[in-house]
């Protein structure tokens, strides 16, 4: 992974209801650091996640969005 990409963890104290974190992924796309997925981590179920890759993307970039999104579900995964 490049430094410009980011894997961001919240992990709550305490639960809010039953969400106890949310873990974000971000990558450079067109110049701007747009976010690539989203997990709510919920206690005592799997997390909801949702995938947000741009429609349009240039060829040299689906390698790394694939590499990210592989980091981003290792680190649910951890966390879960």
């Amino acid at each position: 992974m490049t430094a410009e990409t980011e894997i961001n963890v919240t992990l709550f104290d305490q639960p809010s209801g039953n969400v106890r974190g949310m873990v974000n992924a971000f990558m450079p796309i067109k110049g701007k650091q747009k976010r690539i997925a989203h997990a709510t981590l919920l206690v005592d179920q799997p997390p909801s996640i949702s995938i947000e890759i741009p429609k349009r993307l240039p060829f040299d970039l689906i390698e790394g969005v694939a590499d990210h999104l592989k980091a981003f579900v290792a680190k649910v995964r951890e966390l879960a």
